[in-house]
């Protein structure tokens, strides 16, 4: 029986508790998805996701839903969602700050002494990269980055698509709050993206990918946020961070992703000195967590097993 991605969106949103917290000075909701069954390499496990620029952690419920052996953690990034902005800019230095105290925070209360998995998409890809090249890597078993950013915006297969939206960004905040603001929210803008990165010719997926974007892509706290946020995701990528990765990461894209190529993610990845695996997805782009959900939870899984029996094999070799 195939069960489609909406189907796993709701399976995942049934078993979530909504949290709320107090990290880094900022009240953060978050979700947790217990896990509804065991799996052999699942035991005590959380994995932490971190959703894209302008989304929020609906986003991210259809891979969840294809994993109900984890425990999974999924929080509104600050100024996204139900969580409060910054008082401060909205960088991806104060994000990785932040992610550093939110793994704290779930640490003590849900991981039962194991290091949780970070899992980053997208823009929450570079969040997780710059935690990752830093000491906070030693809170985490290991890293999953799906459709990482690994190159500078304005050198990916759409650069001239990125500076035509780098100038709408730079124009909507130019302009009186109510006109830029309406500008950013848009039908046009929000539907005009989504065509561009779907892939999928299924037409019920296609309607859903839209609808998900409609309902959440303009669920931003302010138009500061909008703009400071999508300034930090094309001034940073996570080659920035790789040559200082020191946990087994596990890469994960698609073959048609309009933001990084695959030659660039294969370029990004040669410079990680920890372990890695890489799964290109074929057929998707940059939406793999909505249009190939199961596939991307595969990998996961995947990835955790090499990580884990590599990680045996290296204390049975120094025993």
């Amino acid at each position: 029986m195939v069960i489609y991605s909406d189907e796993l969106a709701r399976t995942a949103l049934a078993r979530s508790e909504p949290l709320e917290g107090i990290v880094a000075d900022t009240a953060t909701r978050y979700w947790f998805y217990p896990a509804t069954k065991s799996g052999s390499n699942s035991a005590g496990k959380t994995l932490i996701f971190v959703h894209g620029y302008r989304g929020n952690h609906h986003g991210l419920e259809a891979i969840a839903g294809a994993l109900p052996d984890f425990d999974i953690v999924i929080p509104d990034l600050p100024g996204f969602g139900a969580s409060a902005p910054f008082a401060g800019r909205h960088t991806v230095e104060a994000y990785v700050f932040w992610l550093q105290e939110f793994i704290k925070l779930v640490a003590r209360e849900t991981t039962a002494g194991q290091k949780p998995v970070l899992v980053g998409h997208s823009f929450g890809s570079i969040i997780s990269a710059g935690f990752a090249a830093g000491d906070g890597a030693k809170l985490i078993s290991h890293l999953v980055l799906i459709n990482p950013v690994s190159a500078p915006a304005l050198e990916g297969p759409k650069a001239t698509l990125t500076k035509l939206v780098r100038l709408l960004f730079w124009f909507s905040g130019a302009l009186p709050l109510k006109t830029g603001l309406g500008i950013l929210k848009s039908w046009p803008m929000v539907r005009g993206m989504s065509i561009v990165m779907t892939k999928t010719w299924n037409r019920n997926l296609r309607a859903w990918v839209h609808a998900q974007h409609d309902a959440n892509f303009n669920d931003f706290a302010n138009r500061q946020v909008a703009i400071e946020g999508y300034n930090a995701s094309i001034s940073h990528n996570v080659g920035e961070y790789a040559p200082n990765f020191t946990v087994p990461t596990t890469l994960i894209i698609g073959a048609k992703d309009d933001i990084t190529s695959v030659k660039q993610q294969e370029a990004m990845a040669a410079t990680i000195p920890a372990a890695w695996t890489m799964t290109t997805l074929r057929g998707v782009g940059h939406l793999t967590h909505y249009e190939k959900p199961f596939d991307v939870a595969s990998a996961i899984r995947a990835g955790i097993e090499v990580a884990d029996s590599t990680s045996v094999d290296s204390n049975e070799a120094g025993s």
